[in-house]
């Protein structure tokens, strides 16, 4: 079982959430930092008795910055520790990133082979002929004994998986057993210096009068604040093929020829589909009036010109990649108007009079301007 290193390079913003958010209770912008404050180092510090601290926590004029102040405490001296923070999230929510037990920020495994697990996907969707994706499509939108749909966060995703990424499983088998992907193995990354995290923002964009702007809905600004890995950063993954599951048991376990080299192929599978999406994104804010957006996709698909001549490949992860990333909905319905109408009435994803589909895309910030999507990394093998 071959086991290859890659390097992992950032190219735009990283968010991968813990789940956790942060409040304005939680922590205090000073200086172009975020400290996250430690509730037993602020009492240590300040001698305070802990009812008063949590009733004045409760008042709604309650600011860390002008308490600490009053008390001439330095937020370094009460703080868990602190991060870079581009501007002041004021009450807006932050997203934490996920770490290790040591509060350092990594990938996880789960995340790059969920990434990839989908490019494999859509490479098997785009084989088959237009009858059998359209009869994928009708599934896709079937109503259970109840008259429930499939959960809408996958549009189909479990009945294409089941027809193409799971092999000849017996009856009342455990299907994960004959999953395709059992034969790529993918490591967490190595841990990430806590130093490299930041706080930026995200901003999501909506077509209006056909341009992309902020969205706002009733005053409301459609934001948020999270720690992300910003581009440069690297870190080291292990990813390994298990090709005794691939030679030995592929026909016990029921994959076809499609499947095994579609696996075995997984780097230039992923790259073909990033550029596609790189080539339709480009497209998308070029028409929509963000052209900045539309010249870093152009400088991205140079780039993978160059990740692909070292055999690497290209993924986009973590959160925030929106739909052209995490469904294959637009190959399974090339050509297929009526279903994938049928698609989008049936999971209310939009109206069908609406000039382009989807109408939204998250956009990382520097001051007021927004300047890459979220999620692009490029993997270089250190051992070919």
């Amino acid at each position: 079982m071959a086991t290859l290193t890659y390097r992992m390079e950032i190219l735009s913003p990283l968010h991968i959430g813990s789940g956790q958010e942060y409040s304005a209770f939680d922590g205090v912008f000073l200086n172009g930092r975020w400290y996250l404050i430690d509730l037993e180092k602020v009492i240590e510090q300040s001698k305070e008795d802990p009812t008063n601290l949590a009733n004045a926590m409760m008042q709604r004029d309650f600011s860390w910055a002008g308490w600490l102040q009053r008390r001439n405490i330095n937020a370094e001296q009460v703080a868990r520790h602190s991060t870079p923070c581009l501007q002041n999230p004021g009450n807006t929510r932050i997203r934490a990133c996920i770490r290790d037990p040591f509060w350092r920020p990594y990938i996880p495994g789960s995340t790059l082979k969920g990434a990839i697990r989908t490019a494999i996907l859509e490479e098997l969707v785009a084989q088959a002929n237009r009858h059998q994706r359209q009869q994928w499509a009708r599934r896709i939108t079937q109503r259970d004994d109840k008259g429930r749909t499939p959960d809408r966060r996958y549009v189909g995703r479990n009945v294409l998986e089941r027809d193409l990424l799971i092999g000849r499983a017996p009856d009342k088998a455990n299907e994960s057993n004959y999953d395709l992907l059992r034969a790529l193995h993918v490591g967490d990354s190595e841990p990430i210096d806590p130093d490299r995290v930041q706080i930026g923002l995200i901003w999501v964009h909506t077509l209006r009068n056909n341009q992309l702007v902020q969205k706002r809905v009733n005053g409301e600004e459609y934001k948020i604040f999270a720690e992300w890995l910003p581009s440069g950063v690297q870190a080291q993954v292990a990813i390994r093929l298990d090709e005794q599951l691939l030679t030995q048991y592929s026909t016990r376990l029921g994959f076809n020829d499609a499947q095994v080299k579609a696996i075995r192929d997984f780097a230039a599978v992923c790259n073909a589909r990033a550029k596609a999406v790189m080539e339709s994104e480009q497209s998308f804010y070029q028409d929509y009036g963000l052209p900045r957006i539309a010249q870093f996709y152009q400088g991205l698909s140079r780039q993978l010109q160059s990740v692909e001549s070292k055999s690497g490949f290209m993924l986009n992860i973590g959160w925030g990649g929106g739909w052209e990333v995490k469904t294959v909905t637009n190959p399974l319905t090339e050509d297929l108007d009526e279903e994938y109408w049928d698609i989008r009435r049936t999971y209310s994803l939009g109206r069908r009079d609406s000039n382009a589909f989807p109408k939204t895309r998250r956009l990382a910030y520097e001051g007021n301007q927004p300047v890459a999507p979220l999620g692009w990394v490029a993997l270089y093998p250190e051992e070919v």
